[in-house]
């Protein structure tokens, strides 16, 4: 679903880790980012808990495709979701899922479809994903609906986190939602938060784990404080924009709704002044990111 780093990490130790809690969805990576999808067959997806260790490194992955993040009107049938937010294409396949970030919860409006008002779409009644905050053994029940279908129930779960290996990647402060439909018909999906995304996905009818091969960020709490403090102004921007609370030795990056980058340069000031009179009217993403920390924000040009 979508174009992010890869960073193989080859050692790593196992720690008691502090229960990382999801606080909002302020975090997704932004347009343009692109990761490998593969999946293996397994009937294994271990326990929940505390400090888990996932290990998925041995199992036989076939590779699928990249998925790439998007904007949603960008999307040949993103006009049918306009609540949509966050977007992902399954390059070459021409199948595009749809979200819906609020402040309270993330529901999928639509899930992997080429056509609307078939397939995964939720249009009648979205299915959550997430709700927020969401900490260790909270649940949330919900109702989710297809076109032309009943309604169906779910009740998530967050019921462990920790350590999830696969061939490429070691994660930690992985968190692990458990997805029940009733009459033994369980989900599971690992998140990382740092960009806030799903890296694995167990699905239950074809007993296949898919692995998004996105790279990680170290410090959770350090991402979220970092994603609550970058701020942009003006917003519409004519002939400038301001970056405030930027960390040191940060590299900022501007980018339009179709990746190309506008502005990159290396930031050793807590506050930043970039123009914008070369930029054409339009939406722009502004990224900050250090050794360990990202933040994204959009804004809009509009002289």
């Amino acid at each position: 679903m979508k174009k992010v780093l890869l960073i193989a990490i080859s050692a790593f130790s196992i720690n008691a880790f502090a229960q990382p809690v999801i606080l909002n969805g302020n975090n997704t990576p932004p347009s343009g980012l692109s990761v490998p999808v593969n999946y293996a067959t397994t009937t294994s997806v271990g326990p929940g808990g505390s400090n888990q260790m996932w290990n998925f490194g041995s199992l036989s992955y076939t590779p699928i495709g990249t998925v790439d993040v998007i904007v949603p009107s960008t999307s040949p049938i993103g006009a049918s979701f306009p609540t949509s937010n966050y977007a992902l294409s399954l390059v070459g396949q021409n199948s595009y899922s749809f979200f819906e970030v609020s402040s309270n919860k993330m529901e999928v409006l639509a899930w992997t479809i080429s056509t609307p008002g078939s397939g995964n779409d939720y249009s009648p009644n979205p299915k959550t994903l997430m709700k927020f905050p969401f900490n260790f053994l909270d649940t949330v029940n919900d109702t989710y609906q297809k076109v032309g279908e009943s309604v169906n129930n779910v009740t998530l779960t967050y019921d462990g986190y920790g350590t999830l290996v696969t061939p490429s990647i070691t994660y930690t402060n992985v968190v692990r939602v458990k997805e029940d439909y009733g009459g033994g018909a369980i989900d599971y999906q690992w998140y990382i938060l740092n960009p806030f995304m799903s890296i694995a996905i167990f699905d239950h009818n074809f007993n296949r784990l898919y692995h998004f091969g996105a790279s990680q960020a170290t410090d959770i709490t350090d991402q979220n404080n970092l994603q609550m403090q970058v701020s942009v102004y003006p917003n519409p921007a004519a002939d400038y924009i301001t970056i405030t609370n930027i960390p040191n030795g940060s590299t900022i990056k501007i980018t339009d709704i179709t990746g190309r980058t506008f502005y990159s340069a290396e930031n050793n000031n807590e506050k930043t002044t970039i123009s914008t009179t070369k930029f054409v009217n339009g939406v722009y993403f502004i990224q900050v990111a250090n050794s360990s920390l990202i933040a994204t924000r959009k804004f809009v040009v509009n002289h």
